[in-house]
């Protein structure tokens, strides 16, 4: 007798990685089809726009926050929407991609709640980050980038672990 296979056609994947995923493709999905003018009507066609001048994180926006110390909301929330909203297709599907790929061998170590933190907070600091280094440039930061390097970061610390279990050269991890 033999057994069944239990070949799985894609990987199982942490379920926080894939609502992120599935969040941001949802987005560009929407922005896509109101661009081709399938959904939305003529106005359609400037969401993305307005939706990165609504959600983006924008440098001059942060020096006016830390210049005034006024922290209104309505800016606070850019320091973590603007990780859903991308250039194009192709800048959301690679984002996405590699938070699929980080995301799994990340998320099978740490705990759903950990992975979020970590991807929240490495896009926080990745936004202010960008605030300090650009300052009154009136640049916008788009995309789920800076969330990804957290992830990096995650999986590079994991394997610095395993190097030392190992008593390898926990250099190499970097």
């Amino acid at each position: 007798m033999s057994s069944p296979r239990s070949d799985r056609p894609v990987n199982p994947l942490p379920p926080v990685v894939v609502a992120l995923f599935l969040v941001i493709i949802g987005i560009e999905a929407v922005f896509n089809l109101g661009a081709r003018g399938l959904i939305g009507g003529p106005e359609a066609v400037g969401w993305r726009q307005g939706a990165i001048q609504d959600y983006g994180f924008n440098s001059d926006i942060f020096g006016w926050m830390v210049q005034n110390n006024v922290w209104p909301m309505t800016h606070v929330k850019r320091f973590v929407t603007y990780l859903f909203l991308h250039g194009s297709f192709t800048h959301a599907l690679f984002a996405g991609v590699m938070l699929l790929a980080l995301g799994k061998f990340v998320g099978e170590v740490f705990a759903q709640w950990a992975v979020l933190v970590l991807f929240v907070t490495s896009a926080v600091v990745g936004a202010v980050v960008f605030g300090l280094a650009m300052p009154e440039q009136q640049r916008w930061l788009i995309g789920a980038f800076p969330g990804v390097y957290g992830l990096i970061g995650g999986f590079t610390y994991l394997m610095w672990l395993k190097l030392g279990q190992m008593g390898a050269q926990q250099f190499r991890a970097f």
